[in-house]
């Protein structure tokens, strides 16, 4: 009974992940939403806040990297290749994607020229083109719907296998308020995301 109990959550929490995010933005709970609405899928929505606190993506393909990061404002490292990624990344981006480019970052100063060049539908294509500091107001790093996180703290290490771990601090305010039902980043589940 156990396994079919564990099996069943988990076929729910991976639904209910794919339905968040596949739902515009205009069908996104709001501040406005109803509190029988929050209630019901309350153990949801705190389920799927809690994956939203960190990205693992592992990938292959030729490349050597390696970094830490303290936030893209204090970081270090360097990276060249290309390799093809499974994600489970920031703003819930679930599937499979093509990083390709060159980054380098020294302390507070760094260039790139990278992205993800090929992906699948719930993984973000972006490609950034940067030299000197980088800054939260470009649309990779939007707390909303960017590809990117300006804030993660983490890293990534590879040759020819690559793996990238990341913590998202700003998604811990979004987890904690959640309990209290106030949704920060406007990603709840409502009943519209099953429509």
């Amino acid at each position: 009974m156990k396994k079919v109990l564990l099996t069943l959550g988990l076929a729910i929490l991976l639904f209910t992940g794919s339905a968040a995010t596949a739902a515009p933005a205009a069908y996104r709970s709001s501040p406005e939403a109803n509190i029988g609405e929050k209630l019901a899928l309350y153990i949801p929505n705190r389920l799927i806040d809690a994956l939203d606190l960190f990205s693992v993506n592992l990938g292959v393909g030729p490349i050597v990297e390696i970094q830490m990061m303290g936030t893209r404002a204090v970081w270090g490292g360097a990276g060249i290749g290309m390799a093809w990624k499974a994600y489970k990344g920031y703003n819930r981006q679930y599937g499979f994607g093509t990083e390709q480019g060159w980054y380098w970052s020294f302390v507070v100063v760094s260039g790139e020229e990278y992205g993800v060049v090929n992906n699948t539908s719930l993984v973000k294509k972006y490609f950034e083109h940067r030299e000197g500091f980088p800054t939260p107001d470009r649309w990779p790093y939007n707390y909303f719907d960017g590809a990117r996180d300006y804030w993660q703290i983490g890293g990534s290490l590879g040759c020819l296998v690559t793996g990238d771990l990341y913590i998202h601090p700003v998604e811990w305010f979004d987890f904690a308020l959640g309990f209290l039902l106030i949704d920060v980043k406007g990603d709840d589940l409502t009943f519209d995301d099953f429509r």
